[in-house]
């Protein structure tokens, strides 16, 4: 059912992009060198695309990344895409059998038994042979960007150290309070709210438990966990006094009082570089990774012939 969704916003997108080339299936959208990109191409390229999703298993979340990937570009994501695999056909890549006999048994591991999967893939117009032909190209795709883009990809580890250290606010957490509070609401008048907050602030006195006291007095629930720069000044006041556990006299403030117990303090940490130094490293690696990418693709697409229809 998610995937006829899918295919719903694929189907509203194509409409936009091509409103008057919908009714002609052979109207041309793009000319790759010899090759003509048209309305029919596209759309048997996004149906494609959701039910090889599907076959595959994929989760919801894991289609949806996809989708958008492919939504946002359009024609331009098939254009690219046959750009890679001429790319690799022009190296004579040639992709073996058993490879592409163990990217077929992980699909057929998602399911409980061969029919189902046959059933699956029947359902979705396709075959065992389109899906090896689907899967092959894959994983030429795969390769050629691996070669010609991620293997030249290279992070020097002062690249690492120079990006934390000039990213400190990244990896510094502030000091934090829990709080829970009981506040009376001096709208009505504050002479009446005062002795609201005073009834209150007996009955935690005689050992009623505060969240008993906060259900039956307070006008807003209680404040919770905070950064101590998010605290109000008359809150300060009262905490740089108190240690966890400890119950607050009556605190004034302009809209009415308070009453706040500390339940917690948590200090503010910085991390040092080895714990997030991996983290670093594949942030800028990636970010190296779709730069070289996106200039290679330029690169192949200059040494092409692309046009695309207005």
């Amino acid at each position: 059912m998610r995937f006829r969704r899918l295919f719903s916003i694929f189907f509203i997108y194509f409409l936009l992009v091509a409103p008057h080339a919908w009714s002609m299936e052979d109207a041309i959208l793009a000319v790759v060198n010899d090759e003509v990109i048209t309305v029919k191409d596209l759309k048997e390229y996004l149906q494609g695309i959701l039910a090889q999703l599907k076959v595959e298993g994929k989760t919801q979340a894991e289609a949806q990344e996809t989708i958008q990937q492919y939504q946002a570009k359009g024609v331009e994501q098939l254009i690219d895409d046959r750009l890679i695999l001429s790319a690799a056909n022009k190296m004579g890549m040639l992709i073996r059998p058993e490879a592409i006999d163990q990217r077929l048994d992980e699909i057929k591991k998602r399911y409980k038994s061969y029919d189902e999967f046959l059933d699956t893939i029947k359902r979705e117009g396709l075959t065992v042979t389109e899906i090896r032909k689907k899967l092959e190209n894959q994983i030429k795709g795969q390769i050629v960007v691996n070669n010609e883009v991620r293997a030249k990809v290279y992070v020097n580890p002062q690249e690492v150290t120079d990006y934390f250290n000039t990213h400190k606010e990244e990896f510094t957490t502030t000091s934090r309070v829990f709080l829970n509070t009981v506040f009376v609401n001096s709208e009505a008048g504050r002479e009446s709210a005062h002795k609201k907050i005073a009834e209150a602030r007996k009955k935690i006195k005689q050992g009623v438990g505060f969240m008993l006291v906060v259900q039956d007095f307070s006008d807003l629930p209680s404040v919770g966990e905070v950064t101590e720069e998010q605290l109000r000044p008359e809150f300060k006041k009262q905490l740089d006094k108190m240690i966890v556990g400890d119950v607050s006299g009556v605190v004034e403030v302009p809209e009415g009082f308070y009453i706040i117990k500390l339940e917690g303090r948590k200090p503010g940490t910085t991390a040092v570089l080895k714990d997030v130094n991996d983290a670093i490293y594949q942030k800028l690696f990636e970010d190296k990774f779709r730069e070289r990418f996106k200039a290679w693709i330029e690169k192949l697409r200059k040494k092409a012939y692309v046009e695309i229809k207005s």
